[in-house]
Order: C-alpha cells, then sequence, then structure tokens
C-alpha cells in the first residue's frame, strides 16, 4: 500500500478531482476522511457517484482510516487520501501512520471567524493550530489548486496573516 497523496479540499471529490487530479495521482483508490459523510448513507452515495469508474472508494472516519492504513489492509493499492480539513491528517498522525508525502491545500471557503491566505483558502483558528502542529511533525504543506498550478510552500502564506 502507498498513499500517493494527500489533500486537503471542503469539496471531497469534485470535478477537478475526479478528472485532473486523478490523472496527476493515478490512484486506484480514494479515500475520503470525513467523519459527517462517514455516517451519512446519502452524503457516501454522492460521493460513490462524483469518483471515477476505475477507483475504488472508502469513505472513513479519522480512526478507522488510520486503523486500515496501518493494519496494511488495501495491499499493494495507491491510495489518495482526500479530507475538508487538517484536523483529520493531525489525527491520522496520532494514531500512527506517517505520511510520506506531501500535503496538498485546495479549496477552504470563507466563512465566519476565517482569514483568507490565499485565492480559494481561509482557514479558521483551530485550522491554523492544525497546520502549525503538522509542520512541527515534519509535514510539507503546499497550495495547489489545479495540477498544471506551480505549487507553493503553505506556511508562508498561513504565517502572513498571523503577523
Amino acid at each position: 500500500m502507498a498513499v500517493c497523496a494527500i489533500r486537503i479540499d471542503e469539496r471531497l471529490i469534485h470535478g477537478q478531482v475526479a478528472t485532473l487530479w486523478q490523472g496527476t495521482w493515478n490512484c486506484n483508490r480514494i479515500m475520503v476522511i470525513d467523519a459527517k459523510s462517514a455516517n451519512d448513507p446519502m452524503l457516501k452515495s454522492v460521493l460513490k457517484i462524483a469518483c471515477p469508474a476505475t477507483v475504488r472508494l472508502s469513505v472513513l472516519e479519522a480512526n478507522t482510516a488510520a486503523a486500515n492504513l496501518l493494519s496494511g489492509k488495501y495491499g499493494k493499492e495507491r491510495i489518495t487520501i482526500v479530507t475538508k480539513k487538517p484536523e483529520n491528517i493531525l489525527k491520522l498522525i496520532e494514531q500512527g501512520f506517517l505520511p510520506e508525502v506531501e500535503i496538498t491545500v485546495g479549496n477552504m471557503s470563507g466563512g465566519a471567524g476565517k482569514k483568507k491566505v490565499a485565492a480559494n483558502v481561509s482557514v479558521a483558528p483551530d485550522d491554523v493550530e492544525c497546520f502549525h502542529k503538522l509542520e512541527a511533525l515534519g509535514c510539507k504543506i503546499v497550495k495547489q489548486t489545479v495540477p498544471s498550478e506551480v505549487a507553493t510552500a503553505f506556511m508562508p502564506l498561513l504565517k502572513n496573516i498571523e503577523e
């Protein structure tokens, strides 16, 4: 089993993930880590419809995802992890899963209490805290909306809103 990509994108599986990113990742399983989706049959159905037909799908809570990854459940599959929030990646690490690939930040929309970091990326205070913890754990974090865009280091963008 190899995790070939980790993406934070609140839209989870959508057109860009199913087409543009899938071609870049070349994975055969997308693992959505989102407690709400994992526990809502309707949301799971929507994700199944959005997932490319040639790709397997797992929709899990973080603890179950970590247990499955650590147990080797997926054999030699190439897995892409997609989640809405950085806290889910942090939960994986706290359970013992150590990512060997960079974390790509995609779309995190604005809202009450959030600060805009870059185009299509706004963060809440708890997101900022999680990103700092991930960085302290040695995770490389980049911002990249689509594969044709050059990836940029994420933490300097985050520091701009903290000054």
